[in-house]
């Protein structure tokens, strides 16, 4: 007897994505008035029954194109004037030094060195960028938050094969992080730092599907560290297998306690270290080492502001509820992402003497919020109606405070009718 629930697709087998598809549900996007094509969009992907991975990646992109023509916008301003005047300087420095001067200022102030950066993918996503863009930046910046965000959510769309009717949590999750207003605010003025970990998301999300690492991965895994290196944090997750597993009460708070110890305490070991070489594999030890006290020189968001303990305070809560209370009821899929989450936890909280890094390790957070909105309710319904809840605000309050953003867009009105190819070739500037 045929089982006729084998045949509808399902998200929990292994099925190609039809590409061109894809890229025809992004052209139909991109000339649409966002008012238009964004519920077009939404209601694609939610009437029907059973999706594909097509049909998910069809919505990822779509959303992706959307919020990357915004960024496209985006006057030049804080951090980002560094990433700006790199990429301009690519025709006038050539390839090796791009790999030198990723903040392209530093060229002014002194062309002679000779060390390349520590993060140096940044200077070849420049050279190859400008050269694929014809040195036109908005086309760069929009080619950069689209790769950003669609590696975030096909890592997010790995790990919900896992998750029981991953619908809902991969719709709202997608929504969740792309419109939430605190990431969209900085997915420009620090965008290595984003793209590293984005890069990263996928490699996490992937990982924790299979639970092995393939020759893709690992080399993505060394572009996401080389593109910024505070994720060297998740190397040790995607090397150690036990991370991936349902570790006892008492091995958790011993690595928690030795892991605590070590943020303490490791900058004042590293600083004791002669560390000569300058280069790629060391950038990561001088950095950590001297972060103590170091503040934003912008005045970095406090850590216990309301709008990181929107954040904060959900995470903690589902760590205690699901590393602690439901332990037992979780795979080895949920159970690696909620280690990541403790120990990424306990590396914001262990950087009390370090404002900066501690900030900058919580805006780590963004790029989780669809993995772990999922476990705010108690059950599959009660998941569901809070995650529509939940994004709905997040949609409401990105369009309702765009205006108050610090930094300078297209108006409102634009993005709102707008179609994203004219918010692309508009001149904002």
């Amino acid at each position: 007897m045929i089982n006729k629930q084998s045949l509808l697709p399902s998200i929990h087998q292994e099925e190609d994505v039809n590409w061109g598809a894809v890229i025809g549900m992004m052209f139909i996007m991109s000339l649409l008035p966002p008012l238009i094509g964004l519920p077009m969009a939404i209601i694609h992907v939610t009437r029907k029954r059973n999706n594909s991975k097509t049909d998910y990646y069809a919505f990822f992109a779509c959303i992706a194109l959307y919020i990357s023509a915004i960024n496209a916008t985006k006057q030049p301003s804080g951090d980002q004037v560094n990433y700006y005047v790199a990429y301009h300087n690519v025709p006038i420095i050539g390839f090796y030094k791009s790999l030198i001067y990723i903040y392209g200022i530093g060229y002014s102030i002194d062309p002679t060195r000779t060390n390349i950066s520590g993060e140096f993918m940044n200077g070849i996503y420049n050279f190859l960028g400008y050269y694929l863009t014809f040195g036109r930046y908005p086309c760069f910046i929009f080619i950069y938050s689209f790769i950003e965000i669609l590696a975030v959510l096909m890592g997010l769309y790995h790990f919900s094969t896992k998750l029981q009717k991953p619908k809902i949590p991969l719709i709202c999750g997608a929504l969740s992080m792309v419109f939430y207003y605190m990431y969209f605010n900085l997915m420009i003025h620090i965008q290595k730092q984003f793209l590293g970990q984005a890069i990263m998301m996928y490699v996490i999300g992937y990982y924790s599907r299979y639970g092995k690492m393939t020759i893709k991965t690992y080399t993505l895994a060394a572009m996401s560290v080389f593109t910024h290196a505070s994720n060297i944090l998740y190397i040790p997750f995607l090397l150690y297998k036990p991370l991936r597993s349902k570790l006892s009460r008492n091995t958790l708070l011993i690595m928690s306690l030795g892991f605590i110890l070590f943020i303490i305490l490791g900058p004042k070991l590293i600083g004791s270290m002669e560390v000569t070489d300058s280069n790629a594999l060391t950038y990561s030890m001088t950095r950590f080492s001297a972060g103590v006290g170091q503040q934003d020189s912008a005045g970095a968001m406090n850590f216990m502001h309301p709008r990181t303990l929107i954040i904060l305070l959900p995470i903690l809560f589902v760590l205690y509820k699901k590393l602690w209370l439901e332990r037992n009821t979780l795979n080895v899929t949920e159970m690696f992402i909620f280690n990541i989450l403790l120990f990424l936890t306990l590396t914001v909280l262990a950087l009390f003497n370090q404002p900066l890094s501690q900030y900058r390790y919580f805006m780590m957070f963004y790029l989780f919020i669809p993995f772990f909105l999922p476990y705010i309710g108690n059950n599959r319904q009660s998941r569901d109606r809070i995650m529509k809840y939940i994004t709905l605000g997040i949609v409401a309050s990105f369009f309702i405070f765009f205006e108050n953003i610090v930094w300078k867009y297209a108006p409102e009105t634009d993005i709102i009718l707008k179609s994203p190819i004219l918010l692309l070739i508009t001149d904002y500037y």
